[in-house]
């Protein structure tokens, strides 16, 4: 695969619990709690090397144990990691409660070490920017570092990932400067300043701010691939759904992926909701499951 690709955003502990019957508010429900590395930029970055696609991730660690062990972690995947120093700051974690369905039931999300993320930090990681054939961007990460990367390294494909309803307004004033925004529906809204649903108001107010592509998914009912020149829905085939956390990122990684190997919108739709599918199917953030040649073979499935 051409390469490589620089991943700019979060790595953090997860911690998630898995509910056995219905949720119930306000009191203790049996389940299961596992705990694996994830974090939205980390998430990316495994995904695109486990399909076999060169990946730096810059991110910011913490300090500790647990950012010893998301080092360690992406080093036996292939990541190469590039963490910026965070004197007395403790590693991020994502704390996620699954209901019996394995859809997100609440989050909490401690990321303050990313605030190390600052344009300065970036510069002085510019090395391993300056090369890269496509840059992917997560919104964890400050505004003011999503802004700078959007200027210095102009000139390259960068795809941005919303992540939250609460983070998606970064990208604000950027969106010219994106080859690709992923987002959902209510993480559109919330960035565009539209109603809720106005799915199609949305992709206007992106569009028309100057961004290249616009991909908003929509779990069952498929994703809105968007550009100037034309607009595709894709449904997938409904998926077996364990946990849905990390979904989004599996697919975000499948974007990247047919960009690079020259997908038209069918296959790179087809492909990125194969890699969404793997993933749902995990308890782990990022299934072990994917694989490039697994990925390519659901996505002809897909398209069957």
């Amino acid at each position: 695969m051409p390469g490589p690709v620089t991943v700019i955003g979060g790595a953090n502990t997860d911690i998630l619990g898995f509910i056995e019957r219905s949720l119930v508010q306000c009191d203790s429900n049996p389940g299961h709690v596992r705990t694996s590395a994830g974090g939205v930029g980390r998430n990316i970055a495994e995904n695109l090397a486990r399909l076999g696609v060169v990946t730096r991730l810059v991110t910011a660690l913490g300090d500790g144990p647990e950012a010893d062990a998301l080092a360690a972690g992406c080093a036996n995947v292939g990541i190469a990691v590039h963490s910026v120093p965070t004197p007395g700051l403790a590693g991020s974690r994502y704390l996620a409660i699954m209901d019996n369905r394995g859809d997100l039931a609440l989050a909490v999300s401690d990321m303050c070490a990313l605030e190390a993320l600052t344009p300065t930090a970036l510069d002085e990681s510019a090395s391993v920017i300056d090369d890269a054939t496509l840059i992917v961007l997560d919104a964890n990460i400050p505004a003011e570092t999503l802004a700078h990367v959007a200027t210095r390294w102009a000139g390259k494909p960068i795809f941005l990932d919303t992540v939250s309803v609460a983070k998606a307004p970064r990208a604000l004033g950027l969106l010219g400067a994106l080859h690709t925004v992923k987002t959902n529906e209510l993480e559109a809204a919330a960035l565009a300043g539209t109603a809720p649903g106005a799915i199609e108001a949305a992709v206007d107010a992106f569009l028309g701010a100057g961004a290249g592509r616009v991909v908003i998914t929509g779990g069952i009912a498929g994703a809105l691939f968007a550009t100037a020149a034309g607009r595709v829905r894709f449904v997938p085939p409904p998926a077996r759904v364990v946990n849905a956390t990390g979904a989004g990122d599996a697919y975000m990684a499948g974007l990247v992926y047919a960009e690079l190997a020259g997908f038209d919108t069918t296959h790179a739709a087809a492909f990125s909701s194969a890699m969404a599918a793997l993933a749902l199917a995990s308890e782990r953030t990022v299934s072990e499951e994917i694989a490039e040649a697994t990925a390519l073979e659901m996505m002809e499935t897909m398209l069957s």
